[in-house]
């Protein structure tokens, strides 16, 4: 705010915490830093509280768009006893404590503008994912799909028998298949004021021997920045909603997005101002709950677990339409 040429300013630090440390929660957080500091003076000093493990990333990905300061989330203090009487400066965390209902039925995006910012964006240009970042060196010389198959919950689950015809087309098609994920997550979430690591499942050894025996497996073996390496340089993308699909949102690389509790407009990846940009969502086939996250109006209903018990939507993703997705897109 500004009168005679002077700018009102009430604290000179701002700190984001990104206590919802999920990859897919922080990248989709960024978007609202980078509008702020295009917002406020630049004597502001910004600093940005991420999971350890995904400091490096935060700081590159931010890089092109101003000067932040990016610190490990752990050393924040959480409570109001750590905090005492301390003068850090105005804080936004990137949640809403219960906020199961309040996140539902607004893009993350916009979500991440209301808590940390008290906004939302003006346009589709200030929901874009931070794809300013340079790329590093290419991995793989020859064309390839990578297919993340973790996740964190069963109702996100990149179930085989769903995955395999997908991938047989593919290498069909002449492209490698490059599987990428964690045996065992390093992601932990801020649960009841403690990090706890998050329980990954997937089914990639249910794969048919053919088609794993032609896979290149690199689970486990990159950081996340030469994991958004290999995104960036991919011919596609391909999987179930996820923090990997994110992280390939803030290159140019095309997206195949499966969707199985929410639907696109709640979860767009947005790129040159364009929800639709070198992407394709796909959906479950003839399931009237599929998107129960985005179209149920339920308060506290937690929705990691399906109400019916059976997480029917994973089954009901439908292999050809991913193919047809990946023809679109160019493949």
């Amino acid at each position: 705010m500004y009168r005679d040429g002077k700018q009102f300013l009430t604290a000179d630090t701002m700190n984001f915490v990104l206590n919802n440390g999920a990859l897919g929660d922080v990248i989709t957080s960024l978007p609202a830093i980078i509008a702020a500091r295009e917002g406020y003076h630049p004597a502001l000093k910004m600093k940005v509280w991420a999971p350890s493990w995904q400091n490096d990333l935060v700081r590159h990905l931010l890089a092109p768009y101003g000067e932040f300061e990016v610190v490990h989330f752990e050393d924040f203090p959480m409570t109001r006893a750590l905090r005492g009487d301390w003068k850090g400066g105005h804080t936004a965390l990137n949640q809403i404590p219960y906020n199961t209902h309040t996140r539902n039925r607004v893009h993350m995006v916009d979500y991440a503008f209301a808590c940390l910012t008290d906004s939302r964006p003006e346009s589709w240009d200030e929901r874009n994912y931070p794809t300013l970042a340079l790329l590093g060196q290419p991995v793989f010389p020859s064309p390839y799909v990578v297919f993340p198959v973790g996740a964190g919950s069963d109702n996100r689950l990149f179930r085989a028998s769903v995955m395999a015809p997908i991938m047989r087309w593919c290498q069909d098609e002449s492209y490698k298949v490059v599987v990428v994920g964690t045996k065992a997550s390093h992601t932990k979430l801020n649960v009841g004021g403690k990090l706890t690591p998050i329980v990954l499942r997937e089914e990639s050894s249910l794969l048919p021997t053919d088609i794993l025996a032609q896979c290149v497996d690199m689970r486990e073996k990159t950081t996340l920045l030469e994991l958004r390496d290999l995104c960036g340089y991919a011919a596609a993308v391909v999987g179930v909603d996820g923090g990997t699909l994110h992280l390939a949102g803030t290159t140019d690389a095309p997206i195949v997005y499966g969707l199985t509790t929410t639907v696109p407009k709640h979860r767009s990846i947005v790129r040159q101002g364009d929800p639709s940009h070198r992407i394709r969502y796909v959906g479950p086939r003839d399931l009237e709950c599929a998107g129960c996250q985005s179209n149920w109006r339920m308060s506290r209903q937690d929705f990691t677990q399906c109400a019916y018990g059976d997480n029917l939507c994973t089954e009901r993703l439908h292999p050809d339409d991913f193919i047809e997705a990946l023809k679109q897109l160019g493949l």
